[in-house]
């Protein structure tokens, strides 16, 4: 019996120890992107409010020229950061209770399926700065092109105050094998 749980025991180790495997992805090059735009005074709490900004430059082939690598090296482009704010960074968040942004190809701006940051519920006390997760959706086809759009969701705990002028920057990352 001792026997048959020390071969479960190492078996179970082995297994666990083979099973996960690290992503070996290699970071290229990283892109940075703003998105400014205005959360209204008075929107309810039953529905959730888009922001959708189309237009956003891509800096991916600006980078791999820079970098001197073709196209065909990277093999995703993943989230990495995102922070949402006031552009002054002067007002408490509290009011917010889940944020989502998206991204979407300008040539079929209907088809918005690749969620690339999320926090659902913002935390209490979150002050003036959110910081969603980033997702696991790679988005190379999107932001790989010479411009795309986004679309950032917002649902709140409360009736807006008043009028803010939002701030999303997120960092999307390159990726190569």
């Amino acid at each position: 019996m001792k026997f048959l749980y020390s071969g479960v025991l190492i078996f179970s180790i082995t297994f666990l120890l083979t099973g996960c495997k690290t992503d070996q992805r290699t970071e290229l090059f990283e892109m940075v992107h703003a998105v400014d735009f205005e959360l209204q005074a008075g929107l309810n709490t039953l529905e959730t409010h888009f922001y959708r900004t189309s237009g956003i430059q891509s800096q991916f082939q600006a980078q791999l020229d820079a970098l001197g690598r073709p196209a065909s090296d990277v093999v995703s482009v993943t989230p990495k950061y995102a922070e949402l704010s006031t552009i002054f960074g002067d007002q408490d968040l509290d009011f917010i209770r889940q944020v989502f942004v998206r991204v979407y190809d300008l040539s079929d701006p209907f088809n918005v399926t690749s969620e690339i940051f999320y926090l659902d519920p913002v935390p209490p006390n979150t002050r003036n700065v959110i910081r969603p997760f980033p997702g696991l959706a790679d988005v190379l086809n999107i932001t790989s092109e010479s411009n795309f759009g986004v679309e950032i969701g917002i649902s709140l705990w409360q009736v807006t105050p008043r009028s803010f002028d939002m701030r999303l920057e997120f960092e999307l990352s390159a990726n190569v094998d």
